[in-house]
């Protein structure tokens, strides 16, 4: 017995100065890894948030043509501008109708006019809390325990999921939001009264959704008859998803090392 109480003793001394070797050798070079990926995603990011990152931003616009993903019956597209977190011009046209008959009907966003959307802002200001956790200790800081850094990166963690779902999961709006939204009334010629729309992102992908409505006069409400979108793939937003995922990794690699380790420790 005193033979394998010594054995244990030696191997959880080793084990010890693993989990130190780690603290010591690990952590920083990780978190110093997540901060270049944070960066790069912070530098395509195009985002309204502090008053540095517009001044600092040539952000450049970018003319694109949304399309239905699917075979529709109904006939819609929409070009639009986009520069930065704005939607600045936009022409849509779809079919609509009136009386018995569909008809084409176009409209445009009228100049000055813009359509923000505050998924990438929210997305942004997430990244840069993700930024200053990832930088709060400088390299000679010295960390004490596991505990210390898996608090550390629980709170990393939290403002990356948080930043990666504003994209990935848009907030879906009422109709009565729809209905209130005051960039309804940006259009020119105005669009029908029957008629809602609504810019959000979805993951990697910019969309415009198209509502018609109906009022239901006996329940005194107003319903949606039919929807249809159409998208188109942002190639910076696709880069934000990867950069967000692999910082994700990243974290989660350093906690799963740490964690085996002192699992050990704790449960010999």
């Amino acid at each position: 017995m005193g033979d394998v109480s010594v054995k244990e003793k030696a191997e959880l001394d080793v084990l010890q100065k693993e989990l130190a070797w780690l603290l010591k050798n690990e952590v920083h070079p990780v978190l110093n890894g997540v901060r270049e990926t944070l960066q790069e995603c912070y530098d395509c990011l195009p985002f309204h948030g502090a008053a540095e990152k517009v001044a600092e931003q040539d952000t450049q616009p970018q003319r694109i043509l949304l399309t239905c993903p699917n075979a529709s019956s109904i006939n819609f597209k929409s070009v639009v501008t986009l520069t930065g977190d704005c939607v600045e011009e936009a022409d849509l046209q779809f079919k609509h109708k009136q009386g018995k008959e569909h008809h084409l009907f176009r409209t445009k966003v009228k100049q000055g006019c813009v359509w923000r959307l505050p998924q990438i802002r929210d997305a942004g200001n997430h990244l840069c809390s993700a930024l200053e956790i990832a930088s709060k200790n400088d390299p000679t800081y010295e960390y004490k325990s596991v505990k210390e850094v898996f608090l550390l990166l629980d709170e990393l963690m939290d403002s990356l999921l948080k930043s990666r779902q504003c994209l990935s999961l848009p907030k879906r709006k009422s109709i009565q939001d729809l209905l209130d939204s005051q960039q309804l009334l940006s259009f020119k010629p105005p669009l029908p009264n029957d008629v809602a729309i609504s810019f959000y992102i979805h993951t990697s992908k910019l969309v415009l959704a198209l509502y018609f409505l109906h009022t239901n006069s006996q329940h005194q409400r107003v319903e949606i008859t039919h929807r249809v979108q159409v998208e188109a793939m942002v190639k910076w937003l696709n880069e934000a998803i990867i950069f967000f995922t692999l910082s994700l990794q990243q974290c989660q690699q350093l906690k799963d090392k740490l964690m085996a380790v002192s699992k050990i420790l704790e449960n010999p």
